[in-house]
Parts: C-alpha cells; sequence; structure tokens
C-alpha cells in the first residue's frame, strides 16, 4: 500500500538539509547571497521524484496591483518614476501521484514591484519559492543565529534599505504608501535611507 501524501512529505522534509544561497543580489557594498528559486527546486525536485509528490501552483489571483509613482531631484533636475506594483496569492498543490485524489494545498503571498513589465513574474517567483521552502521545512541559513560564521570571515551588514523595509514590515506600514511618502526610487541613496530609518524608529 503506498504512503499518504502527509508520510511522503514527512520523508522529503526529512531527507532535505540546506540550500545553497547562490544567487548574487545587489552590487558592490550593498551586494549580498540569497536562496533562488533554482536552487530550491534543483533540491526538491529529485526528492518529490523519488517519493512520488507532484507541486505546482494550482491557482493564484492578484490581491493587489498599483502604480508608484515618485518624484526625486538632484541638482535642481526633478525626475519622476512610475514602479508597476503587484501582490499575488498563490495556492501551491502537492499531490500524491500514487493518489491523485489526495494532496495538500498551502496559500502562499508574492509582492513585485518593476518599472517595466517585470513585477509579474517577480510576485510568482516569490510566492513559489517560499511555498516550497515552508512545506518542507527547508533551511535557507538566513537565521544569523543559527551558523557559526566562518573563521577570518565577517557577517554581511544590513543595508540602510534593508533595515528600512524591515522596520515598516514591524511596523505594518503599506511599502508603497512608504515609497510615495518619502518619494523612495531606484535612486534613493543610502543617506536617504539612513534619515528615512530614523525617522520611522521614532513612530
Amino acid at each position: 500500500m503506498a504512503d499518504n501524501i502527509y508520510k511522503k512529505m514527512s520523508a522529503i522534509t526529512a531527507e532535505l538539509t540546506a540550500v545553497a544561497k547562490n544567487l548574487n543580489v545587489g552590487s558592490g557594498k550593498a551586494a549580498y547571497k540569497a536562496v533562488g528559486e533554482a536552487d530550491v527546486l534543483a533540491a526538491v525536485k529529485p526528492l518529490e521524484e523519488k517519493h512520488g509528490v507532484y507541486s505546482y501552483p494550482y491557482s493564484r489571483k492578484i490581491v493587489e496591483a498599483d502604480l508608484v509613482t515618485t518624484t526625486s531631484e538632484y541638482q535642481g533636475k526633478v525626475t519622476e518614476n512610475t514602479n508597476r506594483y503587484l501582490r499575488i496569492e498563490t495556492v501551491y498543490r502537492f499531490v500524491n501521484i500514487d493518489n491523485p485524489d489526495e494532496y495538500i494545498d498551502i496559500t502562499t503571498y508574492g509582492d513585485g514591484i518593476d518599472p517595466q513589465d517585470k513585477a509579474v513574474g517577480k510576485a510568482m517567483t516569490y510566492s513559489d519559492k517560499y511555498a516550497l521552502l515552508k512545506a518542507y521545512k527547508i533551511i535557507t541559513g538566513e537565521d544569523p543565529d543559527q551558523f557559526k560564521s566562518e573563521e577570518g570571515k565577517t557577517e554581511r551588514k544590513l543595508t540602510n534599505r534593508e533595515k528600512v523595509i524591515i522596520v515598516a514590515r514591524e511596523k505594518g506600514i503599506d511599502l508603497r504608501e512608504l515609497a510615495k511618502d518619502y518619494e523612495i526610487t531606484n535612486k534613493t541613496s543610502e543617506l536617504r535611507y539612513e534619515e528615512i530609518l530614523k525617522d520611522l524608529e521614532g513612530k
């Protein structure tokens, strides 16, 4: 008798360990390593095949969609920037191949913001990746207390931009409204983010 979907997913979880950070994000001093969707899929797909589980995004719906327009001024020149913002809700389904009527659904959300047409792809990628990470309890190494630092290496410090996002989420501030209120664009400097951070922490 074939295992049920819970036993199969539990077996996959037991075999999965950590997923390496192979995605380079940003550049210069603000650059850092992150876990990409390709890294997660490379770890998950062989084990799903081995244990007879098929997973896929069963449904998606747009929760929020908007155009975020901000202005910035540099040396007397005013520039207007418009970004497409999208929040998608994804129901990710895990099916027992031996009994297709048996499945588990996990709901995740993903945000995407881009000046052109990539907001949808970013939102879908984010929600799909985290559905797999959470379903199989995959360790990504993003908890700074989980692993000891290698000797001779230093921990990457958060940029002011990242700190602003973290504080905003902790305070329940909508990131789109934050961008509008502080006229944040992709050209906003770290010094300006430091000012925004101080303002948010004072609220």
